[in-house]
């Protein structure tokens, strides 16, 4: 086989010297690693994979890379049987008995199997599994019966925080039971072990195995039926996961020992089944508690969102379900409520706390014709609200359902961590069985080959390889969530590490964005035609012209053929004359000479610049005042002690940019620029092979912000925009930009100890086992340390 075709025919990794041989259609297919091979077994099975097509050509491939899952949803309902144009729905299930990621990854395989499933994603840190189906092929009953079959509990979820009680107080439960029985084993076994050394009655060395077996036999078919279950649900689908390591280990200890009870034979391990059972079960609860911690900040989330919305029907008030609000309707706010869904003031004026999305603490003021947030507390008198966005289309519940993305998707780390523990668990069955016949071939009695054959299965237990990555990623994710940074994707953690240059936005960015007009100078008959032209715009500068107007009393007039002339400015048919407004682009002729002087002088000052005229002159122009963020200059400062090139780019002119940015201290300035310039400019540094991270408002900067390597949106209240970048600020401290630095390098910092201390562990672990030095219940023990070890590492990055 030549080098080229030793590429991975799932992920297209190498796959080395020894890949994996699979015959798909009578062709060899080569594979890295046992998890494509299946991956790429069930993908052909459902008909994914079209006989002879390539599946790194297929767009499936690409999106599979680019999210860390295995397939495009956008794609799968062509694979899953259901027409583009079919009616889908979502459900979120609250999923119990996931033991390690691997269930996880079991879960989604097999629902993307059922025809009608369009996508199927689920995170084992927060148990959640979220399903997009289309009902007309695929009742919801079958999905919870699905995922029932292959050994899990599902229940729909009802949206009020994550609930991880039932699954914990089952394996609280469990161990309770497991170690009651295991203290009675070990003080019964007591007598057998005393009658190595005098003589016991001979009932009692006959008899006694038996009151052993019965003690231990609710341990192992009770206490650990979940890690059976989920051993023998994996052998089904040809997955070897570490509960098989594990089950093998009690089985044989329990079966071994009932076998020599009916042989009257003398050695007896039912006090290690037991021993090993218990000391499992602990470790799973205190990785259930980290998963309930990590998954915290989302619980705390949910707790915000109000259940009740308060109306005025026929003159009476009355609450009703916020499920039953729709856009348009208007609901009232009392003082010290929390508003139930974004919409704007019709009526009253108060001060509103929206710190659950800022982190701000200081109240905004908001009166009619302003926007307000659901989540926020009315602070001062009755609000009276239109609804715009209710449910879970409101910023809240839009930034929740982000954050449980975030924690679910899996980043490449994780995903090379996964693809290593599903080959490492074959490998130690092999290792557990050469270490028993090696014994074996020493002449070695049968109990002391068989105890340290458990001894290797059980210590090499991958919990902690399986815990490592996600269980870090999941508190990163928290922390950043409690700093009020919304973290949209995983990998931005992985990519901050190699940031190398950072691209400020201006407006909005780095200053406030809060413009107001300073200066004008030109035709001032002109300013009742450029002020009804910008009331038709969104941008900052055209709501400054227009409070201007306002303090002004300047008559508002009709625009036709209003348009906006991307970075350049707007245009309109106002009066019978056709009026623009905007940057020197976009002027007709040049300006005259002393309009040119005193806007020369305006930009020395830093001042924005609009010049405003008809098609066949420029009339005059507006200076506008807008304020430097004072935390901009430490931003650059810090970020060039990292060694991280700055760059500050605005749409506004040379001189205003430059001074901003020498005020700031950044490293390059570039004045003038589209949004479209501004992706190319991300665009060409990344083909020098700068990592870029970009800095905007979340508004002109999206193209920008999506082209980077790590998009930075700076936002708030209803503007956040998430879907603008991987990670979003909803505060306007430019602090927080340090603090997420900060975040990413002691996540990956904490995960790199974490595989550390997991790949330490078996390396000295298993060659102990091995050799006789640990016994089976030292194993177990071991075991869980190291899981716990990792638990409280990744707990320090909160």
């Amino acid at each position: 086989m030549t080098a080229v075709e030793t590429a991975c025919a799932l992920c297209g990794l190498d796959c080395g010297r020894h890949p994996i041989l699979r015959r798909f259609e009578q062709e060899d297919h080569a594979f890295c690693c046992a998890g494509c091979a299946n991956v790429y077994t069930i993908l052909s099975e459902s008909g994914v994979l079209a006989s002879g097509q390539d599946f790194r050509d297929t767009e499936l491939y690409r999106e599979s890379l680019k999210l860390g899952l295995i397939s495009n949803p956008a794609d799968q309902s062509e694979a899953s049987g259901v027409p583009p144009d079919a009616e889908t729905r979502e459900i979120v299930l609250q999923v119990s008995g996931l033991w390690c990621t691997a269930c996880a990854w079991l879960i989604e395989h097999s629902l993307r199997k059922e025809r009608g499933v369009v996508s199927a994603e689920v995170s084992f840190v927060s148990d959640l599994a979220k399903v997009k189906y289309c009902p007309q092929y695929l009742p919801k009953d079958r999905i919870l019966a699905r995922i029932a079959a292959l050994g899990y509990g599902a229940a729909e979820y009802q949206r009020q925080g994550v609930r991880i009680g039932d699954a914990k107080r089952d394996l609280l439960l469990r161990m309770g039971v497991a170690g009651f029985l295991w203290m009675n084993v070990m003080t019964l076994s007591t007598v057998l072990y005393v009658g190595y050394f005098e003589q016991i009655a001979e009932s009692v060395r006959r008899y006694l195995p038996f009151v052993l077996m019965a003690l231990a036999t609710p341990a192992v078919f009770y206490s650990a039926r979940p890690i059976v279950r989920l051993a023998l649900n994996g052998l089904r689908n040809r997955v070897i996961r570490m509960e098989t390591l594990l089950a093998l280990g009690i089985l044989t200890a329990y079966t071994s020992s009932a076998v020599e009870a009916f042989r009257h034979g003398r050695h007896f391990y039912f006090d290690t089944a037991c021993a090993i059972v218990t000391l499992v079960l602990a470790g799973k609860v205190a990785e259930q508690s980290a998963k309930e911690s990590a998954a915290s900040g989302v619980a705390a989330l949910y707790r915000t969102m109000p259940r009740k919305a308060r109306l005025l029907m026929d003159g009476r008030e009355r609450f009703v379900s916020v499920e039953a609000l729709q856009p348009g309707t208007v609901f009232l706010v009392r003082p010290g409520e929390r508003i139930p869904a974004d919409g704007v003031v019709v009526e009253g004026r108060s001060d509103v706390d929206e710190s659950v999305l800022t982190g701000e603490s200081v109240p905004r003021f908001r009166t009619i014709g302003d926007g307000v947030i659901c989540g926020g507390i009315n602070g001062g008198s009755t609000l009276h609200v239109c609804a715009t966005k209710v449910g879970m289309e409101s910023t809240l519940a839009q930034i929740i359902q982000a954050v449980e993305s975030a924690m679910g998707r899996r980043s490449h780390l994780e995903r090379q961590v996964d693809r290593i523990s599903r080959i490492f668990t074959p490998c130690v069955i092999v290792l557990a069985l050469g270490t028993f016949a090696s014994w074996m071939a020493a002449l070695s009695p049968l109990p002391d080959a068989l105890m340290r054959s458990i001894s290797v299965l059980v210590i090499a237990c991958p919990c902690a390889l399986g815990i490592a990555t996600p269980l870090a990623m999941a508190n990163a994710i928290g922390a950043a969530s409690r700093r009020h940074i919304l973290v949209t994707d995983s990998q931005v953690l992985e990519t901050v590490r190699k940031v190398d240059t950072v691209i400020l936005d201006k407006t909005g960015t780095v200053t406030r964005g809060d413009f107001g007009v300073l200066e004008m100078a030109g035709d001032e008959r002109m300013l009742p035609l450029v002020a009804s032209l910008e009331a038709h715009s969104q941008h900052p500068l055209a709501r400054a012209v227009c409070r201007w107007a306002e303090s002004r009393a300047l008559k508002i007039t009709t625009v036709h053929e209003f348009a906006v002339r991307e970075g350049k400015g707007i245009s309109g048919i106002v009066s019978g004359r056709r009026i623009f407004a905007g940057n020197r682009s976009l002027c007709p002729q040049a300006p005259p000479d002393q309009l040119t002087k005193v806007v020369g002088q305006w930009e020395q000052l830093g001042h924005t610049v609009i010049y405003f005229g008809s098609d066949s002159e420029v009339s005059g122009a507006l200076a506008f005042g807008d304020e430097i963020r004072p935390e901009a200059s430490t931003l650059a400062a810090e970020l060039k002690k990292q060694g991280i090139r700055t760059l500050l780019v605005s749409g506004d002119a040379g001189a205003a940019t430059r001074w901003v940015g020498t005020r700031i201290g950044v490293d390059e300035v570039v004045a003038e620029a589209v949004p479209e310039q501004k992706a190319s400019l991300v665009r060409s540094l990344q083909k020098r092979g700068n990592v870029v991270a970009m800095v905007g408002d979340g508004v002109n900067d999206s193209p920008s912000l999506a082209e980077a390597d790590f998009g930075i949106a700076l936002s708030s209240g209803t503007d956040i925009a998430i879907k603008a970048a991987p990670l979003v600020i909803p505060g306007s401290n430019l602090l927080s930009i340090l603090a997420v630095f900060d975040l990413a390098r002691k996540s990956l910092k904490v995960v790199r100890q974490n595989l550390f201390w997991a790949f330490f562990y078996n390396g000295i672990g298993i060659p102990l086992a091995a050799a006789g030095i640990i016994n089976p219940i030292l194993a177990a023990g071991a075991m869980v340390m190291s899981s716990l070890s990792v638990i409280y590492n990744s707990k320090r990055i909160r």
